[in-house]
């Protein structure tokens, strides 16, 4: 019995841990780039996504998914003026030795095969100057801020009912004002109450704005 309640409270202390590291919001400074007529992102903010065991599955057979939602919302505000859906995916081919990947992002979908694990690794955590929003939707000499929630292999039925739903429309994980995951900012991101998945990461970006031309 001793043993027993032991165990539990181990689980217990885990469960609390995680929950508390998934709360909580990291506050990173990202880089941003206007270019042509989108604005961009470069950051390292899926560093911490993957630990070893995370890492270690990736050649299991099995799919491993990172499903990654930023929105850009103006200052003191939790309205959105952009959102954006970007899906990760990688299986290892054991016959071939070949990792093969498949990336639903804002330019459409792509898919990639890597031999080495550790390069399937930076295809799924590397943001480098990815469209997060039309110009035209970010005003000028306004502040804005960034928001990124990022799930690694989410089991929510829900919202990998919803991320199919809206990589369907054709336009990869689009750059839009509307939609359902439009909406969904303050209940994934502001509400601490998310779905289950192996890892949570939620980072804010640090205040910019567009200088004026």
């Amino acid at each position: 019995m001793r043993a027993w309640l032991v165990a539990l409270l181990v689980v217990l202390a885990v469960r609390t841990a995680r929950a508390d590291e998934e709360d909580r919001v990291e506050q990173q400074t990202m880089r941003f780039i206007e270019k042509g007529d989108y604005l961009t992102i470069s950051s390292n903010a899926l560093a911490k996504l993957f630990d070893s065991k995370a890492y270690r599955a990736l050649s299991s057979g099995f799919t491993s998914t990172v499903v990654i939602r930023i929105w850009i919302y103006p200052k003191d505000s939790a309205k959105p003026v952009a959102f954006v859906l970007v899906r990760r995916s990688v299986v290892y081919d054991v016959w071939d030795e070949a990792f093969d990947l498949q990336l639903d992002e804002p330019t459409g979908r792509k898919r990639v095969r890597e031999k080495r694990q550790a390069d399937a690794l930076k295809r799924l955590t590397t943001i480098d100057q990815l469209p997060v929003a039309l110009l035209s939707t970010v005003t000028v000499q306004q502040i804005h801020g960034l928001a990124m929630h990022v799930e690694l292999n989410p089991v929510s039925k829900e919202t990998l009912a919803e991320v199919r739903r809206w990589l369907s429309q054709g336009t990869g994980g689009g750059l839009d004002r509307g939609g359902a995951f439009f909406g969904s900012f303050v209940s994934v991101f502001v509400n601490p109450k998310i779905p289950a998945a192996d890892r949570v990461l939620k980072v804010r970006s640090q205040p910019f704005y567009r200088p004026r031309p």
